[in-house]
């Protein structure tokens, strides 16, 4: 019998620059979904963004956009993301750890 590919749940932390406009800010979000769909992951649940300013300027911002994606995937699927996120324009931090189902 074949067994069922093991998925794990996962949270991603996106930290996008607090100046983006309402297009792009959707834009950043709507790619890094993609990604996740594309390299086989399932999206849970989106957050609606939050603004919050920063203790100190973040590659010459002053405030951000918090969003949180929850996800299922395969193990090797959070590696790959990562690749993604670190060259992404718009995303000035993020955060990503394995979740307890």
């Amino acid at each position: 019998m074949l067994k069922a590919p093991v998925k794990n749940l996962y949270e991603v932390v996106i930290v996008l620059k607090g100046n983006l406009s309402d297009e792009d800010l959707d834009k950043s979000i709507s790619q890094t979904v993609s990604a996740i769909k594309n390299y086989g992951g399932n999206v849970v649940k989106v957050e609606e963004p939050v603004q919050r300013r920063f203790t100190h300027k973040v590659k010459g911002v002053k405030d951000g956009l918090y969003v949180s994606i929850l996800f299922n995937s395969p193990p090797e699927v959070p590696n790959m993301l990562k690749r993604t996120l670190s060259i992404a324009d718009d995303i000035l931090r993020y955060m990503l750890i394995r979740r307890e189902n």
